[in-house]
Order: C-alpha cells, then sequence, then structure tokens
C-alpha cells in the first residue's frame, strides 16, 4: 500500500524463524488460503497473519472427515542495537462448532497479545493458543545464533519442583549459523537443537490442534521429542555440495495401548498418561538417524534449476522394531519450496 504496510492475499503457506524448523509456525504443512498484513516501522516489523485450516479425522464417516479452522496470529520483531533482534509471536486456533461457526470477530483484533480478549470471549469459543519469544544474535560479521521458545500452557510452581506435570506444555530451539566457515569462501556451517514436552501444541478439543491438513504446524515431528540436525553446505561456481547429520529421540504411541503418552498432538490433552512425571519421548521410544548426502550441479541459477546425485541413510529404532533404508537417488530438479522428509 505504501512503505510502511504490505498486503497479501494468497494460498500458501508461511515459515517465521530463522532456523531449518520453526517451533512457531513452519511450512511443513499443506497450502492454506490466508490474509497477511506486515507493519514495517523504523526497527519495528509486525504481521497480521489470518490463515483458515483443514482438521481432518480419518477415524469418523467421510462426510464429517473435515472441519474448518480460523487461525490468528501476530508476530512482532525488533532489532536493538546492531547484533541482537528479538521477536514476540501468538497464534489462536479456532474450530467450528455444533453450529458450523468458525469465525468470530472478536479474533480479527490487530493487537499483539490475546489473553485478555480470549478471556472475555464465552467457554465455548475459546480457541487454542500459543505464546512464544525469538532472537537472532549476530556474533560475529560471519556468524550467529537463533532461538525460539513456545509456551502452550505453562504452571511456574510446578517447573521449579521439577515434577513432570503435563500442564507445562512447551518447546524450543537454540542454533548457530557460521558463514564462510574457517575463511572458505561459500562453505557454511549450521547445527541446531529442537524440543518440546509431551502434550504441546494439542488442546482438550482435539479439532483444535495446531496442525492443518493432518499435518503439523510447526515441527514435523509434532511433539514429544528431541532433535539435533546440523548441516554442511558448500558451493564453488554452480556446483553444490551437501550433508546433513539428523539424531531425534521421539515418543509414540504403544501399539494395543489406548494410552495417550503425549506424542500424538490429534488426541486430547484431558486423556494424559499421568499428572506429573511425564518426560520427552515416553511411551514407545524411538531414535532416527538420517544421513543425507548430495552433490550437483546449478544448470539455471534464476529457477534454481540443478542436477542432483544423492544417497540417504536413515535407521530408526523402538521397541517394536529396528529398520535401515539406504536411498541412491538421481534428479533434476528446482527447488521453489522447502519439503521434508526427514522425519
Amino acid at each position: 500500500i505504501n512503505k510502511f504496510f504490505d498486503i497479501q492475499l494468497g494460498h500458501g503457506k508461511h515459515f517465521i524463524g530463522d532456523g531449518y524448523r520453526s517451533m512457531m509456525l513452519s511450512d511443513n504443512s499443506f497450502n492454506y488460503p490466508y490474509f497477511k498484513i506486515t507493519t514495517d516501522v523504523w526497527k519495528f516489523k509486525y504481521v497480521n497473519l489470518f490463515s483458515y485450516f483443514q482438521d481432518i479425522n480419518f477415524d469418523i464417516d467421510k462426510q464429517n472427515i473435515s472441519k474448518s479452522k480460523f487461525s490468528a496470529i501476530h508476530y512482532l520483531s525488533t532489532s536493538i542495537g546492531e547484533r541482537l533482534n528479538i521477536g514476540f509471536f501468538e497464534s489462536i486456533i479456532l474450530c467450528e462448532d455444533s453450529l458450523g461457526n468458525v469465525f468470530d470477530i472478536n479474533y480479527m483484533n490487530p493487537i499483539i497479545f490475546y489473553r485478555p480478549v480470549e478471556y472475555s470471549i464465552g467457554y465455548s469459543r475459546q480457541g487454542n493458543s500459543l505464546l512464544g519469544m525469538s532472537f537472532k544474535y549476530k556474533l560475529t560479521s560471519s556468524s550467529h545464533i537463533y532461538g525460539q521458545l513456545v509456551l502452550d500452557e505453562f504452571r511456574l510452581e510446578d517447573f521449579r519442583a521439577k515434577n513432570g506435570a503435563w500442564r507445562n506444555k512447551y518447546g524450543g530451539q537454540f542454533g548457530m549459523k557460521y558463514f564462510d566457515a574457517f575463511e572458505f569462501e561459500n562453505l557454511t556451517l549450521q547445527s541446531e537443537l529442537n524440543f518440546a514436552r509431551p502434550y504441546t501444541y494439542s488442546h482438550f478439543n482435539p479439532s483444535q490442534n495446531y496442525a492443518h491438513y493432518a499435518q503439523p504446524l510447526a515441527h514435523p515431528l509434532g511433539t514429544s521429542f528431541l532433535e539435533n540436525v546440523s548441516f554442511i553446505r558448500y558451493r564453488k561456481d554452480r556446483w553444490t555440495a551437501d550433508l546433513k547429520l539428523l539424531h531425534a529421540k521421539y515418543g509414540g504411541e504403544i501399539a494395543g495401548d489406548n494410552t495417550n503418552y503425549g506424542s500424538d498432538i490429534f488426541l486430547s490433552y484431558d486423556e494424559n498418561f499421568k499428572e506429573f512425571g511425564n518426560d520427552i519421548a515416553q511411551g514407545n521410544t524411538s531414535n532416527l538417524q538420517i544421513i543425507d548426502f548430495r552433490t550437483g550441479y546449478i544448470v539455471n541459477p534464476n529457477t534454481n534449476l540443478k542436477i542432483e546425485l544423492g544417497i540417504i541413510n536413515r535407521l530408526l529404532s523402538n521397541r517394536n522394531a529396528t529398520t535401515e533404508n539406504q536411498y541412491l537417488f538421481f534428479s533434476l530438479k528446482t527447488d521453489l519450496q522447502n519439503f521434508y522428509y526427514d522425519f
């Protein structure tokens, strides 16, 4: 509209953060219709994102397999000095009620921090809310650290007691990027740690989970996980080489056991495993290791059209079985958007 306001109306996906993953909003899930307002004034950038999601439930009849969900997201970021950038995040998800109503005009409020608005609305129309913070700190001209913290539900007394209360639902991220590493031009190193406690992103009304089209809106593992993913990337003229190392530990449901161990965001958190003593990756604990190496040649830099050859080794072990797969591939592709297969 002018130098302060930008408006988008479309059908796509978004990503908030500086890492490979995002604990707030990632481009992991399927596309969705959205309306986005970006306000850029002085050192402040403020994003209002209004979206419509679909809750898919494969366990019910075909006529009711999908329900609509309305989402309002606010993200305010600002720079402090020349090195530090911090951001504040919040989201609300509201599913259609028994009468088929989805939209609530109260959630169109453009001002950040929804809690007072939510408490002023009837209990039946209160949504699933998330709060978060992010930061990026520039260490040198070629390196920086970054991180995120997301709070779904939090009780300070339980946190201090370290009692593993299921109500303490939160997740986080910490990572580092190093460009032109060790004075090698176009050599990039990156490593990040991501985690989420059990039941994070879930809701007492399972239709109001933090997901779209049966896919998590944040990390592809959903919740109840600890993950480290690292990259070594090198480019020389049009030749590229990439190595990705991933190790994750995450929880799962046990076959024949209907207990909700907190690893499935599509279940109600009211069906929690136990009041206290909940740990990350409880239940059917799984260990995942992925080694992904690929090298290629960029045919057209404008569209990132490249020829690529790669090999992937995936090892997954849990209480039921251990499986190992190797994939050798050759491709002609364009990286126009991200696709995640590493989970």
